[in-house]
């Protein structure tokens, strides 16, 4: 299974004010399979690697509310986050995809399909006087 890694952020609620919140998310982060780094950013933010064909940032963000740990949600948040989770959707639904091979069977296909021969379509005596 090959890697690819995606680099995050993740934004903890300022309604907590204490910063062992943090570093106690980046803990429980670091412990979880397919996460390669966890790194904090500052006092309610983490910055997160790991590998998509593993897990989701969708998970990721479940187990930190599961664990009780409470995210930002003022539009951008989620707009991105909302994003972030459509992205990494389609990237794990659609693996065995890849774009040069369709474009090169379409190619072929068409060429297949094409009459081949003299494809000049200017009459005969056009032809030998040129």
């Amino acid at each position: 299974m090959s890697e690819k890694l995606k680099h995050r952020t993740i934004r903890l609620s300022r309604a907590e004010p204490d910063p062992v919140i943090t570093e106690s998310a980046a803990q429980v982060l670091h412990d979880v399979k397919g996460v390669v780094r966890v790194q904090i950013l500052g006092p309610h933010r983490i910055k997160v690697s790991y590998n998509v064909r593993q897990i989701t940032m969708q998970i990721i963000e479940a187990l930190l509310g599961e664990l009780g740990y409470q995210l930002q949600t003022g539009f951008y948040c989620r707009f991105m986050r909302g994003l972030c989770y459509y992205i990494e959707d389609i990237e794990c639904t659609d693996r065995v995809h890849d774009q040069a091979e369709c474009t090169r069977d379409a190619f072929i296909t068409r060429y297949l399909h094409r009459p081949h021969g003299c494809r000049d379509h200017r009459p005969e005596y056009l032809r030998r006087y040129l």
